[in-house]
């Protein structure tokens, strides 16, 4: 069961959910629950599940929903002993017929219209129509006040009803509002909404001074990191198209390249060059030369009224290896070649390159589509769907779908959040690029700045609770499988994962103890360059005391086991981001 099913429900539904039967095991009935109530969570629904079915189903059933039916009594004062709690309780219990009381004191009316209440233990809860508070805390609810309740409406079939007593002394309370159908069972009542759990996490994370904005640092060291990460764009060059070898490694003194280079690539080596030259690592008109060249060798594919750059090229002739198009990796170049147009020098040859390329005839209902070698797939759910909606109007596509941009939606930041993460969970692993990409070139969205808050702060939190340094991005590494994708994964058990290709199996694991865990380079700097402040330092400083490889380039990362280097293995996108990063945090400073 999926939130699919109750995806497409408007306000005011009634939904019935048909089991024919749960089973006896207390266990498996448990499980079954908390399926169907972490789906009409993640549907955001503004109804709940209706006593349609048995009465012991749906009793079994709806005990799983967060929040299920309770009465609270509100006592001026807690006993002082504990003995005296308990038979307090106790009465509660009988009087009221049912086991599902929690006595509490307070009772504060909220300007929202809840009630705040404290446990003996200390726990507060806020008592009122169910969702999230402004602030992202969730709200118990809806209320009935025992007092305002007349006995005809005390069946009140509501799984999330909460029932308010209002008492100097248990004995005065009221027995006219019957238990809610009974169905408030001795089983965990907590449904791990992991949206819920991580906008909360993160948001009592954010507040840790180590998190707290600083002024950003560019000094000598960053600088000689700058020119580190220059040489291996200059010792990469092919002479005949200005291109790149994507990656290099040395062994024994005996060099391995890979010749083969994506748009994606191709953007990112562009984008670094233009930082060289805000960075001034080379004489401008030297570096202007060279991209002239490289857009001038990038060859372009005629599909019929369609006209665009092929998925995979050559470096040292520009000749195509791999026939299609991928709309991420282009969005990445035609963020580079937009960039390059606003240098004057590189204006009409901008335009020329762009002029190429005619892609109305690749969107379909404003998503820009894969061409692959069977089929034509859409690039709609894709963390870099949003990226593309920043970029494509350079190229008159304005009217372009984002699905970060749809999810985001709801009366307050918390409810909009949570939508946003649910959209991340359906799409996949969320690295670190394009995500700080976008601050990086074009300015951050809202939908931007909530990701990278909310990724920040559990990459602190998973710090705090395992002592592990993360920076996760997808990268190459020197051994098979040669690449893997990492980054946040709320979708699964896990919440940091690596992702690899064994054969045609995709294979997940825990970033924290899966070999082939990396700790990237490009986004430890980029991370700092946009978020600067005590910890994304740290991670800085763990790059630069151990990504160096001098006279060859900034390596790929570090194996999170020990922080060991790739030895002797450099690409050319993170040598290319390094310098945007840099390049950035050197703007910051001005």
């Amino acid at each position: 069961m999926t939130s699919g099913l109750f995806s497409k429900l408007g306000d005011g539904t009634v939904l019935a959910v048909d089991v024919a039967e749960l089973p006896i095991d207390p266990a498996r009935a448990y499980e079954v629950g908390q399926r169907i109530a972490a789906s009409v969570n993640r549907a955001r629904l503004s109804g709940y599940l209706l006593s349609v079915l048995p009465r012991e189903i749906y009793k079994r059933c709806c005990a799983f929903l967060p929040n299920h039916s309770r009465h609270y009594v509100i006592l001026p004062e807690f006993p002082g002993s504990a003995e005296g709690y308990n038979g307090l309780l106790d009465q509660a219990r009988t009087r009221l017929g049912t086991d599902c009381v929690t006595l509490v004191r307070g009772g504060e009316r909220r300007a929202d219209g809840a009630f705040l209440v404290e446990t003996r233990d200390g726990e507060q809860h806020r008592l009122g129509a169910p969702g999230l508070g402004p602030d992202g805390e969730p709200i118990e609810g809806p209320i009935f006040l025992a007092d305002d309740v007349a006995p005809q409406r005390g069946d009140v079939r509501h799984p999330d009803a909460v029932f308010v007593h209002k008492a100097q002394t248990v004995s005065r309370l009221s027995a006219k509002v019957p238990a809610a159908n009974g169905i408030c069972l001795n089983y965990p009542t907590g449904i791990v909404d992991p949206a819920h759990e991580l906008l909360l996490e993160a948001r009592d994370t954010l507040r840790d001074s180590s998190l707290s904005p600083e002024a950003p640092v560019f000094d000598a060291a960053m600088m000689a990191d700058a020119e580190l990460a220059y040489s291996y764009l200059e010792q990469a060059e092919m002479n005949a198209t200005g291109l790149a070898l994507t990656v290099r490694k040395q062994i024994n003194g005996k060099s391995f390249n890979n010749s083969e280079i994506t748009m994606w690539d191709v953007g990112s080596l562009i984008l670094g060059l233009l930082a060289a030259v805000e960075l001034e690592l080379a004489p401008a008109d030297r570096i202007y030369r060279r991209i002239k060249k490289i857009m001038a060798s990038l060859p372009v594919i005629q599909d019929g009224d369609a006209a665009y750059p092929p998925t995979l090229i050559n470096v040292r002739d520009a000749s195509i290896e791999r026939r299609g198009f991928d709309a991420c990796d282009f969005a990445r170049l035609t963020s580079a070649v937009t960039r390059a147009a606003q240098h004057t020098a590189l204006a009409d040859a901008s335009s020329q390159l762009m002029g190429k390329w005619q892609i109305a005839g690749l969107m379909q209902g404003g998503v820009l589509n894969n061409i692959l070698k069977t089929r034509i797939q859409s690039s709609y759910l894709s963390h870099c769907a949003h990226y593309q909606t920043r970029v494509l109007p350079a190229l008159g596509q304005s009217e372009t779908r984002s699905p970060y941009r749809e999810a985001f939606a709801g009366e307050t930041v918390a409810d909009r959040t949570v939508n946003l993460l649910y959209t991340v969970d359906k799409i996949g692993i969320l690295p670190t690029e394009p995500l700080l990409l976008e601050y990086v070139e074009l300015g951050p969205s809202a939908e931007c700045a909530v990701l990278t808050d909310v990724f920040l702060g559990a990459m602190k939190h998973h710090f705090d609770q395992t002592g592990q340094l993360l920076a996760p991005s997808e990268t190459p590494i020197d051994t098979a499988p040669w690449f893997v994708y990492q980054g946040f994964d709320l979708g699964h058990e896990t919440r940091w994962n690596v992702s690899y290709r064994k054969g045609r199996e995709v294979v997940f694991e825990p970033v924290a103890s899966s070999p082939y865990g990396i700790f990237s380079t490009k986004a430890a700097y980029l991370w700092y360059a946009v978020r600067p402040c005590m910890h994304t330092r740290k991670m800085l400083d763990m790059a630069q005391e151990h990504a160096r490889i001098d006279g060859f380039g900034m390596s790929s990362g570090l194996f999170l086991d020990g922080y060991a280097q790739m030895k002797n293995h450099a690409d050319l996108n993170t040598n290319g981001i390094v310098l945007q990063a840099l390049a950035h945090l050197k703007r910051r400073t001005r």
